[in-house]
């Protein structure tokens, strides 16, 4: 009932709520306060049988733990500091989350998963795909661009014309402060931490079927726009 409620609102009213939310969620003040607490999810997984996580990430899934960098997060952690006593993990799965990172503290997360994993586990990366973008971008493809604004409506974002594709993956969404990939330089930087078996897949993808269907994004432009990268420890 509540939900059904909540959708009758206006737009511009969900987004002001979600952006207050949002900036509440991400108070430094407040994240420096609760950080003893990524000490006791961590201590939550080395203790527990949870062997399955996602980073980056509030909303449940069965047989998940949900981790998030958020003063409201069940489970919070900062996967760009070390994981204590996190070492025997099969999955990890990190849905958008990169690209908000700069490059130096994108490489410390990626090489916690790699420590974090037991021998044989797998991650998977889902970021926007910098060389895909581009290429629609230099192609003038005009129904791609119709559906990228589509998607994006709902973001109150100005996209009319193709240089738009570039200006949103840099700047919105807080990309300014973080490092957009490509996969061929994603795939350099995890073979060089450790992994192997690096993969590209598109959202909701994949040949493993704990990894199937796990993107939040899925819509027409982010069959394109994001790509899905998965890697795995080797034995």
């Amino acid at each position: 009932m509540m939900m059904y409620l909540w959708k009758k609102l206006p737009l511009n009213i969900r987004n002001n709520c979600h952006l207050i939310i949002h900036r509440v969620n991400s108070l430094n003040f407040l994240l420096k306060v609760t950080y003893f607490r990524h000490f006791i999810t961590c201590i939550y997984l080395a203790c527990s049988s949870q062997s399955k996580i996602r980073i980056g990430e509030s909303k449940k899934i069965s047989g998940w733990v949900s981790t998030n960098y958020q003063v409201f997060a069940i489970y919070f952690l900062d996967a760009t500091r070390k994981l204590y006593f996190v070492r025997d993990l099969q999955y990890i799965v990190a849905d958008n989350v990169i690209e908000h990172l700069s490059f130096d503290k994108g490489q410390r997360l990626l090489e916690n998963m790699f420590k974090s994993l037991r021998k044989g586990g797998k991650i998977r990366l889902a970021t926007p795909d910098l060389k895909s973008i581009s290429s629609v971008y230099l192609k003038r493809n005009e129904m791609m661009l119709s559906d990228y604004k589509k998607d994006l409506q709902n973001h109150n974002l100005k996209i009319e014309y193709f240089p738009d594709l570039l200006r949103t993956t840099y700047n919105a969404f807080g990309h300014h402060k973080g490092y957009i990939y490509d996969f061929e330089t994603l795939e350099i930087i995890l073979v060089k931490i450790g992994f192997r078996e690096v993969e590209l897949f598109r959202p909701g993808v994949s040949n493993d079927f704990n990894l199937l269907n796990l993107e939040n994004r899925c819509s027409t432009s982010d069959l394109w726009s994001q790509m899905c990268i998965e890697a795995i420890k080797p034995e």
